[in-house]
């Protein structure tokens, strides 16, 4: 799945794959470049991406996340 979401405002493409075990791989990229990889759990796909944009967004707060 895949899905365009800004965070700052600024655009970020979201891909997801389903890894097994309610776990799906994460995939942020700006553009070509690829910002950042990680694992989140969701209980069915339609918690994936705000789960997801949660966690970049802590990411990026945290310092965690070098554009």
């Amino acid at each position: 799945m895949e899905r365009k979401l800004t965070v700052n405002g600024r655009e970020y493409h979201f891909a997801t794959t389903y890894d097994g075990d309610s776990q799906y791989n994460v995939q942020v990229r700006s553009g070509d470049k690829l910002v950042t990889m990680f694992k989140i759990a969701a209980d069915s796909e339609s918690d994936v991406f705000p789960a997801a944009l949660a966690h970049f967004q802590a990411d990026m707060e945290m310092g965690n996340v070098k554009l």
